[in-house]
């Protein structure tokens, strides 16, 4: 199986620069999972909106799919409560 691309966009990334380094490293595990197989993690498609969400803890992050090109950009790291708002 083909390892696909992850992109993080500006402001998930500078959401994820401010957490600990122990939530940190809990979401990059989970990406690089979902990087190697995507049946490795808790994702779910989300309805009426093109992204999906991986679930981390209390953390959701938001990432959309692209097939051809075989690359993850995610969109949006945020606290359960606030990501969907």
């Amino acid at each position: 199986m083909t390892k696909w691309h992850l992109i993080i966009l500006k402001p998930a990334e500078r959401y994820l620069k401010r957490l600990s380094s122990e939530h940190q490293a809990r979401i990059i595990r989970a990406l690089k999972l979902l990087q190697q197989d995507r049946n490795l993690v808790d994702i779910k498609s989300l309805q009426g909106r093109p992204e999906w969400r991986l679930r981390v803890g209390n953390y959701r992050i938001l990432f959309v799919i692209d097939p051809e090109n075989k690359i993850y950009t995610v969109t949006l790291i945020k606290p359960r409560g606030d990501v969907y708002k």
